[in-house]
């Protein structure tokens, strides 16, 4: 009998073999251990909530799954200065996502002038090969040629996904339309989605006192930190990251693929040619304004959504929302991260907000129980110089 491939192994075999600790990860019977090759067991993340965000005059509880101390800490703080302006207006598009068959040596003329000739024939196929999604309202909505360079042709095709995440509907239809393409077999290199969702924008904007933020010069200064933000790419990658802090955190937990949204996202910043922060805030009306606008192609059914109860426990907490109304929602809490950033960074320094979570943090990495946490912190939060080796002479202290 032939021996057994890696992959061929139980997850319980894996680990022997590889002299696991099962202590560390204990292995489960989630339907997890179906979703990818050499499966060991599942790696957890804290899950943590924002209990009352205000999005277009609904109240919601949001997931958030992350691993950074401060995030969900802040993200709480942002929303209850966007709540007390009335709380996030969005704005959200269709739901379409963009599939690309990509070509070399090909004319744009030339495919432009196939696709007008067999322009039946590209959406017949495109309906045959997946005709559930038709069903539902969504499906093929056109196709473009883009010039990508002086040999270079992609033909773009927009597909309405529905609630869907749709990755395996665009790259299903495309596949099907290359079909159709035979003639150009030989230009033709291959197919493939496009994560740069840019026929999926989705928009946040607020009002928000000047009392809560506490005063007109904390939003003047706010709003100057925006201006260098929208020029300077240093300042722009590292709000962005604070954006995707909370933003990600919500994706994540709702089983969406937050790689292609942050992917997407740091496109979409850098689409004049100079990468830029995603959000804009200034002061008008007596009041500060902010805005965030980025691609979001989110789901709420199929693919890992629908096969983690972990992701579908997080869209019960939100209601069981559409994916228009998830997206509106993801993008209020990057508007919220973001305020909470530059509010902290606008009144004396950021590391005031982060460094309580961080100490608890700490106090956990030298193996303070639940109950001794607080008061590890309470005396690191007095101490001038905080470090591990004084971390542990504290909680030494108070166990004596």
């Amino acid at each position: 009998m032939a021996e057994q491939k890696f992959y061929q192994l139980t997850p319980q075999q894996r680990r022997a073999q590889l002299n696991f600790d099962d202590s560390a990860i204990p292995v489960t019977t989630q339907p997890t251990s179906q979703l990818i090759e050499n499966y060991l067991g599942d790696f957890a993340l804290p899950l943590g909530v924002v209990p009352n965000l205000i999005v277009d005059g609904r109240s919601f509880v949001v997931p958030m799954v992350t691993e950074e101390p401060s995030v969900v800490a802040a993200a709480n703080n942002g929303a209850k200065h966007l709540n007390a302006g009335g709380g996030v207006q969005t704005n959200v598009t269709q739901r379409d996502m963009i599939g690309q068959l990509l070509f070399e040596g090909a004319s744009a003329e030339t495919l432009e002038a196939f696709i007008v000739s067999r322009e039946t024939q590209l959406f017949a196929r495109a309906k045959a090969a997946h005709p559930s999604i038709v069903a539902r309202g969504g499906g093929l909505k056109s196709l473009r040629v883009r010039s990508v360079s002086d040999t270079q042709m992609s033909v773009d095709f927009v597909v309405n996904t529905q609630d869907a995440m749709g990755a395996n509907i665009v790259n299903t239809i495309g596949e099907a339309l290359t079909l159709e393409f035979e003639a150009f077999s030989e230009q033709l290199l291959g197919v493939i989605l496009s994560n740069y969702a840019t026929e999926s924008l989705t928009t946040a904007r607020v009002s928000v006192p000047f009392a809560v933020l506490g005063g007109r010069e904390v939003a003047q200064r706010i709003a100057a930190l925006s201006r260098f933000a929208a020029n300077d790419v240093y300042r722009a990658t590292t709000e962005n990251k604070g954006v995707f802090n909370g933003l990600a955190a919500v994706v994540l937990a709702t089983g969406n693929d937050w790689r292609a949204v942050e992917a997407a996202g740091h496109a979409y910043a850098a689409r004049d040619g100079q990468y830029r922060a995603l959000t804009r805030w200034w002061v008008a009306d007596d009041q500060l304004q902010g805005e965030l606008t980025l691609p979001l192609a989110l789901g709420t059914v199929g693919g890992s959504i629908s096969a983690l109860p972990q992701a579908k426990a997080s869209l019960a907490l939100l209601g069981e929302p559409d994916a228009p109304t998830l997206r509106s929602v993801v993008a209020a809490i990057g508007l919220a991260q973001n305020l909470a950033a530059l509010k902290a960074i606008a009144n004396g320094g950021i590391q005031r907000g982060h460094m309580r979570m961080q100490y608890r943090a700490l106090a956990l990495q030298i193996g303070a129980t639940s109950t001794e946490v607080d008061a590890v912190v309470a005396q690191l939060q007095t101490h001038p110089v905080v470090n591990e080796a004084v971390a542990r002479e504290i909680l030494a202290e108070i166990r004596k």
